[in-house]
């Protein structure tokens, strides 16, 4: 198939746009100057969200790249369609069968006809999802497809590889934040001797300098024996951390994580007995908030004031009838998401679905719905629906959100007055001293 620009693609990147920032409170770009597109591009990102990790790259280029997925799900022959419209290209791994390993060659011939037409290219050289916040070891894929393209044209095609780090502080959540960071391009020139000298070790080279290169974008949780004690720390440290020391910058939780996880690796490898005390420090903590049905995500260093609450119940008490209508007319699009959920296993695919549901599924049923209501009454009452509905669904979602948060609030005030001190040795529990604050 010959990639190249598509109206109907070009259209769905358009509403696609609309839904990705409707699903997230914050979408913060960093590094973006590093893109010149008129040089032949190779985007290579972390991997965590499914469809969304592509979408937020797809907001930033001009032109239409397109991606290299795994081969597994082509195998059937509407998705492979669907995928191909889709500027996906499939990738074979040695768990699709060493027998189609061959495959690959067609794929990165291809991708080098794209990136020679100056068609940018993107693949997670991680070579599949990963479900918490590091980094897998990165694939030699992109050396093998990179390196013989520049050799073929005496290294003069002046490829660069844009390394790209996304960061979702909450990956399930709706209406959470998200970070994309462009890095500094690979120029693929640069190994241009090491590849004439010994193409194995220029592989192994370009590999390591960009592995290299997104660790140093994303936050990399690499100590998976304390994984869940670094994510508490995040939690615990990072809103501070980043409402006082980078106060109105937008990528301040992103530049707080960093610091955070950056603390404990320093203690980690410097002072092992003050990080094993910060660690029994962090497990205290979450048996305290377990014992109290609290959970690390819940805001216990600041906890709201009864008025507030009792503000905010208010709030969403008087806004509960635009909700009931909202909930209603959105009930079959909830029954299809539902649904949808069933398919997939793995929680790392709800970000997409809702973000799928939001591009096709509640708009086949704006239009379905509306239709139904035209053919009962007058064409106004047809056009006040079809504006009604997606906002009034759309506002129910949110004060469904909103009321979550309200129940975790009053939690967390009642465990503050009810037991003042087990709070209070919370509070000296989660903080992580070794943190520069302003």
């Amino acid at each position: 198939m010959k990639y190249g620009y598509s109206k109907g693609y070009d259209l769905l990147r358009f509403f696609e746009r609309i839904v990705l920032n409707l699903h997230y409170r914050k979408i913060v770009y960093r590094g973006t100057e590093n893109i010149n597109e008129e040089h032949p591009l190779i985007f290579a990102s972390n991997h965590r969200n499914a469809v969304v990790d592509p979408f937020l790259l797809l907001n930033v280029c001009k032109k239409e790249p397109v991606f290299l997925a795994r081969a597994d799900v082509f195998k059937n022959s509407f998705v492979a369609a669907i995928m191909r419209w889709l500027h996906i290209m499939p990738v074979y791994r040695i768990r699709d069968g060493v027998e189609n390993l061959g495959n690959n060659n067609e794929s990165f011939r291809l991708s080098g006809e794209l990136l020679k037409r100056r068609i940018p290219i993107a693949l997670y050289p991680e070579g599949s999802h990963n479900p918490k916040i590091s980094l897998l070891p990165v694939k030699k894929a992109i050396s093998r497809i990179v390196l013989p393209i520049e050799a073929s044209e005496n290294f003069t095609l002046n490829c660069e590889i844009i390394p790209v780090g996304v960061y979702y502080p909450d990956i399930l959540g709706f209406l959470s934040d998200v970070y994309v960071v462009f890095g500094k391009p690979i120029r693929v020139a640069d190994f241009r001797q090491q590849y004439e000298e010994n193409p194995n070790l220029a592989a192994n080279s370009l590999r390591n300098e960009l592995e290299s290169r997104m660790k140093e974008l994303i936050v990399n949780i690499w100590n998976d024996a304390f994984y869940e004690e670094y994510l508490c720390a995040i939690q615990w440290n990072a809103p501070r951390l980043a409402r006082e020391k980078h106060a109105g910058k937008r990528e301040d939780f992103l530049l707080a994580s960093k610091e955070v996880v950056h603390s404990l690796d320093r203690m980690f490898h410097d002072d092992r007995s003050t990080f094993d005390r910060q660690i029994g420090d962090f497990r205290m903590a979450m048996d305290i908030l377990g014992k109290h049905k609290l959970s690390p995500r819940d805001n216990v260093a600041n906890p709201a004031s009864t008025v507030s609450i009792v503000v905010q119940l208010l709030l969403l008490t008087l806004s509960l009838p635009l909700t009931l209508f909202g909930f209603l007319n959105g009930i079959l699009p909830i029954l299809c998401y539902r649904k949808l959920l069933t398919l997939f296993k793995e929680d790392q695919f709800i970000p997409t679905l809702r973000v799928v549901s939001g591009l096709f599924i509640v708009p086949a049923f704006v239009v379905i719905q509306t239709l139904a209501v035209a053919i009962f009454s007058n064409g106004w009452w047809a056009l006040l629906y079809l504006l009604l509905m997606p906002v009034t669904f759309y506002f129910a979602c949110w004060w469904r959100k909103w009321a979550k948060s309200l129940l975790r609030k009053w939690r967390v005030n009642r465990f503050a007055k009810r037991f003042p001190d087990s709070w209070m040795k919370l509070i000296s529990l989660i903080r992580l001293n070794h943190l520069s604050f302003r």
